[in-house]
């Protein structure tokens, strides 16, 4: 009786560790949020009307043109109509040849701009204008520092860093969270992170900004109920804030397996704005799902969406990835990852080079850039499970498993789909 007892509880503690973990979101947290994020902004509205009116009054006044310039690159941000980050940049444009002076200003907002298109090379010139025309430097060099980052500079940013004197501002502290996760040390990002949100939590301009970064960081550290609270913060500040809303949908997705109302949240935010990214995150969970033509119809219709030039080089990598793994387009996908990481010669930018040729066949090729210039140089969850499999398939099973059990350390990162990949590859 006590072996047949014993052998009982055994199976019972078994069946509970296989269960699903608790689930985090609940659909009542965040309901009339939902309802809330479908009234669009009129003050936002308002204010362009009126900056507008002024403008047709005073046309010559830079001061104008600057003021409607941001109140467009706030409505894209809200929004995504990537037609309003055009006419920003235009109305900066129009502002810098009207105003002789005190153009520093300018420059940095273009190169804000900039970085949001992924043109980085574009983000460091405008950066070193600013620079140069002298006001309020240690702005400029924040920007440029951004820049210099997504470029691959990384010595060079991280002397801008070093040569702070103000090593307690919010401009500071979120820049050294960035360098700090580049250099893998992700709690000291985060904590970072969090000494600068406490400058600015009563800001509402950059509250939201600070908490939803906190709302990812959270997740990368397998923190997901902190990442949960992050994300309802900010929404019960900001309901249209469509970045913790993908962060709320990804929970229910990866976390729970909720996988309706993940998709529930994500047709809402797709009903409400402008990312492309959406249909990328539903095609996704149509994987999961095992709807494999309603999958690539999503993936089609990313593609459709965010190859068109007026979108600059926002998607470049999801368009690479997707034209690589789902869409047989190898030739195209290799062209435009060799662009990109001439363009950017960071880690990742090399690692996605590395998996197109993977991806197309040429294994030595995608060894020889991933073991020179990417091993080592990151230690982002997809980068490891890419080494991973690129080890395994040229025959380093050794090496390529340490990878794969790397990346999963992060399955909730990956997601279920990715995860799933990984094991069955670490039982080859």
């Amino acid at each position: 009786m006590k072996s047949l007892l014993t052998i009982i509880l055994t199976g019972l503690l078994l069946a509970s560790c296989q269960q699903s973990p608790k689930s985090i979101a609940e659909a009542t947290d965040y309901d009339t949020l939902l309802s809330a994020a479908a009234t669009k902004s009129r003050d936002l509205n308002a204010d362009i009307e009126f900056w507008q009116d002024r403008l047709e009054k005073s046309p010559q006044s830079h001061m104008n043109l600057n003021q409607l310039a941001g109140l467009y690159s706030k409505r894209f941000r809200a929004g995504g109509l990537i037609h309003d980050l055009h006419i920003s940049d235009s109305l900066y444009q129009k502002s810098l040849a009207l105003n002789p002076f005190n153009k520093a200003a300018t420059y940095r907002a273009l190169s804000a701009n900039a970085v949001t298109q992924h043109e980085f090379p574009k983000a460091k010139m405008y950066a070193l204008k600013a620079i140069d025309a002298g006001e309020d430097q240690a702005a400029s060099y924040y920007m440029l520092f951004d820049a210099l980052m997504e470029l691959g500079e990384f010595e060079t940013a991280e002397g801008i860093l070093n040569r702070q004197l103000s090593k307690n501002s919010f401009d500071y502290l979120t820049r050294a969270s960035k360098f700090a996760d580049h250099q893998g040390d992700l709690d000291k990002a985060i904590e970072l992170m969090e000494m600068a949100y406490e400058r600015v939590k009563f800001d509402n301009s950059i509250m939201s900004w600070s908490i939803s970064n906190l709302g990812d960081m959270y997740g990368h550290a397998g923190r997901i109920e902190d990442s949960y609270q992050a994300y309802l913060k900010v929404l019960n500040h900001h309901p249209q804030h469509w970045h913790s809303w993908k962060g709320l949908a990804w929970i229910n997705f990866a976390h729970d397996q909720n996988v309706n109302e993940a998709k529930r949240i994500l047709r809402h935010i797709d009903e409400n704005s402008n990312d492309p990214q959406v249909k990328l995150m539903l095609a996704e969970i149509a994987d999961y799902e095992g709807l494999g033509n309603e999958s690539l119809q999503l993936k089609q219709a990313f593609f459709e969406q965010a190859s068109s030039p007026k979108y600059m080089g926002m998607h470049n990598k999801y368009l690479i990835l997707l034209a690589s793994e789902d869409l047989k387009m190898n030739a195209q996908a290799i062209a435009a990852a060799e662009k990109e990481q001439e363009k950017r010669p960071t880690p990742q930018m090399y690692d996605l080079l590395a998996w197109t040729y993977f991806q197309n066949g040429e294994l030595e090729k995608a060894l020889k850039i991933a073991s020179l210039f990417v091993d080592g140089q990151s230690s982002e969850p997809e980068v490891l499970y890419h080494l991973g499999l690129i080890y395994k398939r040229n025959g380093q099973d050794r090496k390529g498993n340490k990878f794969l059990k790397e990346a999963l350390e992060s399955e909730y990162e990956l997601g279920p789909l990715t995860t799933k990949h990984i094991k069955e590859n670490l039982k080859s």
